[in-house]
């Protein structure tokens, strides 16, 4: 008995130690944040870059802006001509150029240069996988305001307007249509309105892509850089954004031709959409809801001055920060010395916030009884008024 005893505490000993790694192990899996939760505890808004591709080129590229307090929610389209510094090829050229849809790395940092910050997160497909997924989520309710019957180098796009539930190969469809003519705005409206058909479907149908049988088979579509824990807290979020009330921001510019290819332009230098971004992060932090921010207010903006196409430029750059254009037209005189912000509702932080993108101190109300009820503020433009800045 005396001989076997120690070979029984050895096994003892060896049976503890066993137990204890075991209990490490569970308890590091069980505590390990995942990506994006842990992104989330370092700053509240987070970044995602969605991109989706024919194999080759980006057809779309959105990037969501999420709050974690406030579950507030932006989405900024991106179009594929944006012209921007490509430090990668060390060249001012369009954004899809350096697109890889196998190495997404320098489009997330020119994207998130081109925004003036660090995309968090990317998510990318292409048409087939999107295909797929839409069809996996039972189709995506679009709402499209006019009825398209188009043909473009012999595909034909047909759509009816109105609410409409796209399978897969249509919402597929939808978004490699390019009609001819199209202007960037109106692109970028189809886009957002795609993505958020898109983001709400997933978040409709959060429980059942988070089941067991189903969940292993969505990182599969989406190529991205989620763990699967990540990919499940993802969904989780994206069910508790309110999509109908999302922030929707597209990038403005002038667009050139440049080696033979059209490239658009941001306006100043894309200093307009990083502050344009600015503003809609401390947005996304307000409790209030976003369909009630004042990004809503409708603008009336008056020329008072003899510069020809003032009011015109300053209304493209209003609109580039998602507010409102109710008129434009020339003041009842064109030698208005100071630019004047009016609060025709008062709404006093309305006024005071209209004032402040073009660093305008004069700010007075002037609510009449017959006023224009389409219009909130009105902006009479002086010679004080750089096109940008009032000096």
């Amino acid at each position: 008995m005396s001989i076997r005893q120690p070979e029984n505490a050895s096994w003892y000993l060896a049976l503890i130690i066993i137990l204890m790694a075991a209990l490490v192990v569970w308890a590091v899996l069980s505590l390990r944040i995942d990506l994006f939760t842990d992104a989330l505890k370092k700053k509240e808004t987070l970044s995602v870059l969605l991109v989706i591709d024919n194999g080759e080129k980006p057809l779309l590229t959105e990037v969501l802006f999420y709050n974690l307090v406030t579950h507030n929610t932006a989405l900024v389209d991106i179009p594929d001509e944006t012209g921007t510094l490509l430090s990668s090829v060390d060249r001012v050229d369009r954004l899809e150029t350096i697109y890889n849809p196998e190495d997404w790395e320098a489009y997330r940092e020119a994207a998130g240069g081109l925004l003036g910050v660090d995309i968090d997160f990317v998510l990318r497909m292409d048409t087939q996988d999107f295909e797929r997924l839409v069809d996996f989520l039972g189709g995506i309710d679009v709402f499209i305001p006019n009825a398209v019957d188009d043909t473009v180098d012999g595909t034909r796009y047909l759509f009816p307007p109105g609410g409409v539930e796209l399978d897969g190969a249509k919402a597929r469809s939808y978004i490699e249509y390019h009609p001819r003519g199209e202007v960037s705005s109106e692109r970028t409206e189809r886009e957002h309105r795609i993505t958020q058909a898109w983001f709400r479907a997933m978040g409709d149908k959060s429980d059942f892509l988070l089941s067991d049988e189903v969940f292993p088979f969505i990182p599969k579509l989406i190529d991205s850089d989620f763990d699967d824990r990540s990919f499940a807290t993802f969904i989780q979020a994206v069910s508790s954004m309110d999509v109908d009330r999302i922030v929707l921001q597209g990038i403005l510019g002038n667009s050139r031709t440049l080696d033979g290819k059209v490239v658009l332009f941001p306006y100043y230098d894309g200093k307009l959409i990083k502050e344009t971004i600015q503003r809609i992060s401390e947005t996304l932090e307000k409790e209030y809801v976003l369909g009630e921010d004042l990004l809503t207010i409708r603008i009336e903006i008056l020329n008072g001055t003899s510069v020809s196409g003032l009011a015109s430029r300053t209304a493209q750059l209003f609109k580039s920060y998602g507010f409102r254009i109710a008129s434009v037209m020339n003041a009842e005189r064109n030698d208005y010395e100071r630019t004047v912000v009016l609060d025709r509702r008062g709404n006093p932080d309305a006024a005071k916030r209209v004032a402040d993108l073009i660093r305008c101190s004069q700010i007075h109300s002037q609510i009449e009884e017959n006023r224009d009820e389409t219009v909130d503020v009105t902006i009479i433009l002086g010679k004080d008024f750089d096109g940008r800045y009032v000096k």
